[in-house]
């Protein structure tokens, strides 16, 4: 059975994991991403994230309702949860 440190550390890396999945998708400022720089004119800019594919290995998606498009790859978004799955851990097992 697991000790109670190491349930705790699971359950921050599941909820830190969720976390970094929703910045990822609305943050366009990541290592490797590549977006478009649209102006946009107009009284306000349309708002909001959309989502528009997985392919081979890319999110696809537009952090600003569809002005501007960004691509990442998924490497970047799975070696922020690996280092943050292994900060844990490492946190986890320091105070064990």
């Amino acid at each position: 059975m697991a000790s109670r440190w190491t349930q705790i550390a699971t359950g921050f890396l599941l909820s830190g994991g969720l976390l970094a999945i929703f910045i990822v998708l609305s943050v366009p400022e990541l290592p490797l991403s590549s977006c478009t720089d649209v102006g946009y004119s107009g009284t306000e800019p349309p708002g909001g994230f959309e989502y528009y594919e997985f392919s081979l290995g890319w999110v696809a998606y537009s952090p600003d309702g569809g002005v501007n498009r960004c691509d990442t790859p998924v490497v970047t978004i799975a070696v922020g949860l690996l280092a943050l799955g292994s900060g844990i851990l490492a946190v986890d097992r320091w105070y064990r």
